[in-house]
């Protein structure tokens, strides 16, 4: 029997006003992917992904979220849906207030765990990200590939089902990109978490053998090496 996809994109379109920023695609995130979206800045990756993750609605077509139509929800089960998703964004978006160790305990506090529960996850993954030592560190005092380790950790802390990296190694130098990289395809072998990676930096993905989409003049096809 063949497994249900995790994510299931049929007939997509999505138009601002006049402006069509994708047509009619079709796409397939089987359980326990990785899977990269690239594109030039602008091309519509970031609103591919906020379609899957139910905060955009297509103008056309179907999303099936584990065989189900999630262009369907309530609103209530689209926030239940973006509570199994980890996010990793370009900008860091840490709060500047609050220590490491508090910002990736939020996502297990939204989950209501107790506090010894939140204190062995949250220390336990800032050591196997090897930031254990900037536990009660604010994000100011932390360098840009740091601040990554740190949304990674937040992303991942309550055990998602996938995890959407928006750009996530955009800011950062090539060497430190690749660290990022490498720790979500860790996470996505090890730990069977789906990973969704939109970037713009075509060399880091000609080295994977991930498969791999691009999004051009509105449309999504799979990447064959050129830009």
């Amino acid at each position: 029997m063949t497994q249900t996809p995790l994510v299931y994109l049929s007939g997509v379109s999505k138009a601002y006003n006049n402006n069509v920023v994708l047509r009619q695609a079709d796409l397939v995130i089987p359980q326990g992917s990785f899977t990269f979206l690239l594109g030039h800045t602008g091309a519509g990756k970031s609103t591919l992904l906020k379609m899957i993750s139910g905060e955009v609605k297509p103008t056309k077509g179907k999303i099936y979220v584990k065989g189900q139509d999630i262009t369907r929800w309530s609103g209530s089960k689209k926030a239940n849906w973006r509570r199994c998703i980890g996010y990793v964004f370009q900008e860091d978006r840490l709060l500047t207030y609050r220590t490491v160790y508090e910002n990736v305990a939020l996502p297990l506090e939204i989950h209501e765990c107790s506090r010894r529960q939140i204190k062995d996850k949250v220390i336990s993954i800032l050591k196997v990200l090897g930031i254990g030592s900037k536990a009660y560190a604010y994000p100011d005092e932390l360098s840009g590939g740091e601040k990554q380790r740190v949304s990674l950790a937040r992303a991942i802390v309550a055990n998602p089902e996938i995890i959407i990296a928006d750009e996530p190694t955009a800011q950062l130098d090539p060497i430190t990109a690749q660290e990022i990289f490498s720790l979500l395809s860790s996470l996505n072998q090890s730990a069977g978490i789906s990973v969704i990676m939109a970037t713009h930096e075509w060399e880091l993905v000609s080295k994977t053998k991930y498969p791999s989409y691009v999004v051009r003049d509105g449309l999504l096809m799979p990447w064959e090496g050129s830009i």
